[in-house]
């Protein structure tokens, strides 16, 4: 068995290809968001040389992904999921509850007439999810009401388990989200990622830490989002460095792969220009 997140070096922005293979071998493939535009296609690109060199793990299928996720209705997140979705298909597409927006409405009206997409759903933390594969799923944000004013603080909080071991995968959420959801960080995380591309706002709640606390075992990974708001924060980066924190970036290690097998204390953390 195993559960993977690789943050792709999109540049700016976010993309996450999750992966979990059963006992069997079966391969089960999950994406959470996409800045890709017609002129830089960083998550196509990504996935497309993956999905070759894995040929064989996922051929038959007519739709690669048991589901695409839209972490929050912000451009470099999500404007990029309909042409993944056409390219690639998926059994689900969540998104949380959103003030109007005209990328989300976009999305909405391709995964309605798609055959691509089999089922869309706006998501809350009283939502029960599926299995993936055999790793275990929980929401821990967004509630059902209210919807927040900005849409960073919609961001789906998801988190992932394999046996012993979690993944905290954390949107844009800022300090607002983590006062109420701290403590629902699972003991068991080994990997998160550091919300907000690392910026101030993301991680701390004036001047104190907003997450780190509830957490301080696992392995921190950064979308970083250099151009045009120099995330992550200076900051950021000497505060994690003080508390010896075991973090990796995407603006220096590339693309990020955090992957386990579901023992305590058996992550590993790859990175690769490819």
């Amino acid at each position: 068995m195993r559960l993977a997140a690789t943050l792709i070096d999109v540049g700016w922005g976010d993309s996450i290809l999750l992966e979990s293979e059963d006992e069997n071998g079966e391969l089960h493939l999950g994406l959470i968001d996409s800045n890709d535009t017609v002129y830089l296609r960083s998550t196509y690109i990504f996935l497309k040389r993956y999905f070759d060199r894995i040929s064989e793990k996922i051929s038959g299928k007519s739709r690669l992904f048991d589901f695409v996720i839209l972490s929050h209705a912000h451009l470099d997140h999500g404007q990029g999921l309909k042409a993944i979705m056409k390219e690639f298909g998926t059994e689900n597409f969540w998104y949380p509850k959103s003030n109007e927006s005209v990328m989300l409405s976009e999305l909405l009206r391709y995964a309605s007439r798609s055959s691509n997409v089999t089922f869309h759903q706006d998501i809350d933390i009283e939502d029960p999810l599926p299995d993936f594969g055999n790793a275990t799923m929980k929401l821990l944000w967004p509630p059902k009401s209210p919807i927040e004013k900005d849409p960073n603080n919609t961001s789906i909080v998801l988190a992932i388990t394999l046996n012993q071991n979690t993944f905290v995968l954390t949107g844009d959420a800022e300090k607002e989200v983590w006062k109420k959801i701290r403590t629902d960080i699972p003991a068991d995380t080994c990997f998160f990622k550091v919300p907000h591309h690392g910026s101030a706002n993301g991680t701390f709640d004036g001047n104190k830490p907003a997450w780190i606390d509830y957490c301080k075992n696992a392995s921190l990974g950064i979308s970083s989002h250099i151009r045009p708001y120099k995330h992550p924060a200076p900051e950021v980066i000497e505060f994690l460095k003080e508390r010896n924190a075991t973090f990796f970036r995407t603006d220096e290690h590339y693309h990020l792969t955090f992957e386990t097998e579901g023992i305590k204390g058996d992550l590993k953390v790859k990175y690769s220009h490819y």
